[in-house]
């Protein structure tokens, strides 16, 4: 490689040598590998990777005399290497069944049967043929009837000992399509390097550097073919025929059009601002077209051009691209934090008690484990793996609200929420002397009402905890880091350290908090040699600051790792059960989802937002991208930084299922605000710079894009999210309300009222929500017959919504003769009850009345009453 390199050098350049060479650096690798290659495919089923290949199988199993996992009903065997050609699969199997058929299990690839047959309930092996993709994973498909042996809970299929895949004879030695898309990466990283790098010495330079990218990629693509079955799984032939055929296009046409495109700056210069403006319209007019619909083709390629030419005219203002001028005054900017902080402290207490109108079960734990806390002097754990699979700090924050406030639904949501109001804050902290003081102000107000924020702060979860220290800690980091005092610049580096690592404590997501701190850190010295010579005592601090704080964790992994982590690895992208596509593939599908989760669809969950919707409101998710497009093109010496946090913080989605997943990417919330805050930014100076009367006239249009921005996540978040069965559908509904009954008749100041007996139904009363509303009470229990005591006044009785009718009947009779059926609340349909509720007395009814007319406004109820 280095004699062809020193060659090419000195050899005039000529288009049809060099078209020569790179043919052949392309070609000849793969022909050598090929040569090399072993096209087989043997796997055993308690093999290191064979969770590689088996998709759908349980765990490993063993008798006297074999080793097998049994498959789900649909069940996966992934085929790597063969590209195209046609493989000879074998497969031990055994199918022991307690009647007397036989299953028979149906292959196929792709929606093509492959073949059927009947397995018998010993160990025999079985052949078949079966064609494979040339581009993509090949699954092959395995379909059985399903089988539930006594005693066992699992559905499954057949038992797999071990499986061979073969080429059969003839196949073709150079698959075409994984031939052509290896041969494209040297052929692509020549083009990206044939222009000239103006900061090397030489053309010489240049040439060995092209040349040698070129055989380094020429040399793994030969690797490739020589380790097919690896290599498919690592490195699978995917995107065809986009890839390569797009990229090569794109860059031969970047080539032919930069002359060009480097004279439209020029001729922007006349018309500026009105052409960023113009293109920030456009912007918002594709975010809002591709929410109601349209292609993410078409809508994502006109988004891009439009973002190009809002930026192209940004950055032809040099007094626009320096650092800040005209920045508000001290009294201004406290004024708007302020109002700011305010605004998100009060959408996130605003009926925190009802909205969401039911908790999820995982928030009743949480409480439980904070009642735990702090009622037994023993349990102080680190990390909680039995029943949350969570680090303890949120636990320890909520222990003394809920023993002053006793358990609720309110009560223990309310350090999240508080949490979640401080982080525009947070985000200012960070983002002022990383972007200048208005750009972090308007990143804040879009953080303080955005509804992906409204939606992981207001319940009991820790989500927003380990993102609030992070934050913290950066904007320490960057302020002690100016410190000429060296004491002064290690204490706050010590202090940025620790909250870094007790972000770790939070969530899962914390766990990468010390990383996105030390990435920062780097950035922020840059590459000046003196500055970090002259932070190394500060770096110190804050490493053993660090180490200190982690200390009882890092205790904890190394008696519990597996504990540790069993819920992340559950979750991971290479334990995924997906049928369709392995490990790279899922990673590439979920980087497209998180792509176009801001503008084009969103997480599906309804417990962490609206379903489906993209995560960011029309407004934001303009200046998002315009942001974006800012960063990437250099706008102001820290504008990268938040563009480097953001795909930080997709790290724990990208590498995990469900994908988008709004609680594991929140920590990309904050740096959209800051990219978004950019955008404005840079359009207000725009402004500025031009003169009246845009200059009169741009506060005005900010003023108002921040008011729509309001507006449009408080109608999102308080308006459209209650009525929408997908939302509420996935919190304890019944669960919740039965606990309110329970807690308002022991908290209300009514003595007819806190007369009445409450009893409920034993299904109900083991569930955590219910467990949880009712830890500091006694109440009483019907089993089904009768009921835990003896019925002595006012009683309310209630059970399931899908209690049979038997139970229904011996709820009457157990509260005597004088019992009736009374008005349940409804579910916000205004149609399904909640639960079924039986009483005697006056005070029952007034109960039930007075709980949910206080709780949800009375609509549910007074609706209610009209249908009786």
């Amino acid at each position: 490689m280095r004699w062809l390199s020193l060659q090419s050098a000195h050899i005039t350049s000529s288009p049809a040598l060099d078209g020569v060479v790179l043919l052949l650096l392309s070609i000849l690798p793969l022909i050598l590998g090929a040569c090399l290659a072993r096209l087989d495919q043997r796997l055993s089923v308690e093999d290191p990777n064979a969770r590689r290949a088996l998709v759908g199988f349980y765990d490993v199993e063993r008798n006297p005399t074999d080793v097998y996992r049994w498959s789900r009903p649909e069940a996966a065997l992934f085929l790597f290497g063969f590209d195209g050609r046609p493989a000879q699969v074998m497969m031990r199997l055994a199918a022991p069944r307690d009647t007397a058929d036989p299953p028979m299990v149906a292959l196929s690839m792709r929606g093509r049967s492959v073949g059927a047959f009947v397995v018998a309930p010993g160990w025999r092996r079985y052949s078949l043929l079966t064609p494979t993709d040339p581009a993509g994973d090949t699954p092959l498909m395995l379909r059985t009837a399903a089988y539930r042996p006594s005693g066992d809970e699992r559905d499954l299929g057949v038992a797999l000992s071990n499986v061979a895949a073969l080429p059969i004879a003839g196949s073709e030695w150079l698959p075409p399509v994984r031939t052509i898309f290896l041969a494209s990466f040297p052929l692509l990283g020549w083009l990206l390097l044939a222009r000239r790098a103006p900061h090397l010495a030489s053309a010489g330079m240049q040439a060995r550097l092209r040349w040698g990218i070129v055989a380094l990629l020429a040399a793994l693509g030969g690797l490739a073919a020589a380790f097919p079955t690896e290599s498919g799984y690592l490195l699978p032939t995917l995107g065809w025929p986009w890839w390569p055929l797009l990229p090569l296009t794109l860059t031969i046409v970047w080539r032919l059009a930069h002359p060009l495109l480097t004279r439209i700056p020029v001729r922007l210069r006349a018309i500026k601002p009105s052409v960023a403006w113009g293109g920030a319209a456009l912007t918002l007019t594709l975010v809002i077209a591709l929410r109601l619909g349209l292609p993410p083709v078409f809508g994502m390629t006109g988004l891009i051009a439009a973002v190009a030419l809002t930026v192209v005219a940004l950055l032809q203002n040099d007094r626009l691209t320096s650092d800040l001028a005209e920045q508000p005054t001290p009294y201004i900017e406290a004024l708007a934090l302020a109002a700011i902080t305010s605004a998100a402290l009060v959408l996130r207490l605003y009926r925190l008690d009802d909205l969401p109108s039911g908790m999820w079960r995982d928030e009743a734990r949480h409480g439980l484990l904070a009642l735990r806390i702090w009622n037994d002097p023993a349990y102080r754990p680190v990390y909680v793996v039995a029943g949350a699979d969570l680090p303890a700090l949120l636990f320890y924050l909520m222990a003394p609200v809920l023993a002053i406030t006793g358990p609720g639904v309110g009560a223990a949501r309310l350090v999240s929420a508080v949490a979640g109001a401080l982080m525009p804050l947070a985000l200012w902290w960070a983002a002022r002397p990383i972007l200048g003081v208005r750009a972090a102000l308007y990143g804040a107000a879009f953080l303080a009402w955005a509804s992906w924020g409204l939606s992981m702060s207001r319940w009991a979860f820790p989500a927003t905890l380990d993102h609030l220290l992070e934050l913290t800690a950066v904007g320490v980091m960057w302020r002690a880091l100016r410190q000429l005092v060296r004491w002064r610049a290690m204490a706050g580096m010590a202090l940025a350290g620790a909250l870094a690592a007790l972000a770790a404590y939070a969530y899962h997501t914390g766990r990468l908090a010390p990383l996105v701190f030390a990435t920062l850190t780097a950035v922020r010295l840059g590459c000046d040699a003196g500055a970090w010579r002259r932070a190394l005592p500060a770096l110190g601090a804050a490493a053993i600051a660090g180490v200190i704080v982690l200390l009882p964790l890092l205790m904890f992994i190394a008696s519990d790792f597996e504990g540790y982590n069993r819920r992340t690895g559950a979750v991971a992208i290479s334990n995924a059960q997906s049928l369709d596509k392995r490990t790279v593939a899922l990673v590439l599908d979920n980087i497209a989802r998180y792509l176009g989760m801001w503008h084009v669809a969103g997480d599906p969950n309804g417990r962490h937002h609206a379903p489906g919707a993209p995560m960011l409101d029309p407004l934001t998710g303009t200046g998002f991208a315009i942001g974006v497009g800012l960063a990437i093109a250099g706008w102001r010496s820290g504008a990268l930084t938040p563009l480097l946090w953001l795909a930080l913080a997709l790290i724990p989605g990208i590498f995990s299922t469900n994908a988008p997943h709004a609680m594991r990417s929140l920590g990309a919330l904050a740096p959209s605000c800051m990219l978004a805050g950019i955008a404005l930014d840079a359009l207000v100076g725009s402004a500025r710079i031009a003169g009246a009367p845009q200059r009169f006239t741009a506060p005005a249009v900010v003023a108002g894009a921040l008011i729509a921005s309001l507006v449009f996540n408080i109608w999102l978040y308080f308006g459209a999210m209650p009525r929408n069965p997908a939302v509420y559908n996935e919190f304890d509904q019944t669960e919740t309300a039965v606990g309110r009954v329970a807690r308002a008749a022991a908290t209300t100041n009514d003595p007819r009222l806190r007369a009445v007996q409450v009893f409920l139904d034993r299904r109900l009363i083991e569930r955590d929500t219910v467990r949880f509303l009712t830890s500091d009470l006694t109440v009483g229990v019907f089993d089904g017959m009768r009921l835990s005591e003896a019925v002595t006044g006012d009683a309310l009785l209630i059970l399931s919504p899908d209690a049979p009718d038997s139970e229904r009947t011996a709820a009457l009779a157990a509260l005597g003769p004088t019992a009736r059926e009374l008005t349940p609340p409804l579910l916000p349909d205004g149609e399904t009850p909640l639960f079924l509720a039986y009483g005697t007395g006056e005070g029952a009814r007034r109960l039930l009345e007075e709980t949910f007319a206080l709780a949800q406004r009375g609509a549910s109820f007074r609706g209610a009453h009209a249908l009786h």
